[in-house]
């Protein structure tokens, strides 16, 4: 993608790329405050099916308003006619790389709380995450760890969905078992996946392994649940 204009923000540089988005730091001239812009991918733009699950990520965020869930200021489309929305810029980083540097448990209890809060308000407005992992956790200037990326969530009642049935969406390494199977899911499937986190941060590996992601699920779903270091033992119950 080349540069891009957007009415009323002044691009400073880009923060990441995936799949669906880039997302970039911007100042938002009439507030004259960072913000991060989430720009929709130009090869999506002629799928309808993207740019409604791009849309109901920005409509899920805002319709969240919690101290530990990243917010969602505007939605609106560019020159070029792809669709944006403009939200909270996280200073801080990412879960993953702390976790990469190691993190005491003290910082894991603070981490897993906060999260564990925004998910249970995420759940009480009828809203499943669907991919909480290290790198959906983010930090704001503060050092207050929030829950990002709503890009696979989907309402609770199942009245709405985002993806196909059968699909398997998420990351393999913190995906629950009824998600690996492509099933049905609800609450306890971003439970699980705060779990696996959990333990990856505490014991420096993710509970399973494997030479893809097919075999991470796989181990999910039909490998017991792993044993923590000695050390840890008092967490194996959480777990």
């Amino acid at each position: 993608m080349g540069a891009i204009s957007i009415p009323g923000y002044e691009i400073e540089r880009e923060l990441g790329v995936g799949g669906m988005a880039r997302v970039y730091l911007a100042i938002q001239s009439s507030l004259e405050r960072r913000v991060a812009l989430k720009v929709m991918a130009p090869a999506l733009a002629a799928d309808a099916s993207f740019s409604k699950r791009f849309l109901r990520e920005a409509r899920t965020i805002a319709s969240l308003t919690h101290p530990h869930i990243v917010a969602v200021y505007e939605v609106g489309v560019t020159n070029d006619h792809l669709h944006y929305f403009s939200m909270q810029f996280l200073p801080g980083g990412d879960f993953a790389q702390r976790m990469r540097k190691g993190v005491d448990q003290a910082e894991v209890v603070r981490v897993l709380c906060g999260i564990a809060k925004a998910l249970g308000f995420a759940h009480q407005q009828g809203v499943v995450h669907r991919d909480v992992t290290p790198g959906n956790i983010m930090f704001d200037g503060a050092d207050t760890p929030l829950l990002t990326d709503f890009g696979i969530a989907r309402a609770l009642s199942g009245s709405t969905r985002i993806t196909s049935t059968g699909v398997s969406i998420g990351t393999s390494n913190y995906m629950s078992p009824e998600q690996a199977r492509g099933g049905e899911v609800d609450a306890r499937s971003d439970l699980y996946s705060l779990g696996v986190l959990a333990f990856e941060a505490l014991s420096g590996r993710p509970p399973y392994q494997g030479p893809d992601g097919f075999a991470v699920a796989y181990a999910h779903v039909f490998e017991p649940i792993p044993r923590l270091p000695p050390a840890l033992q008092h967490w194996q119950a959480f777990i």
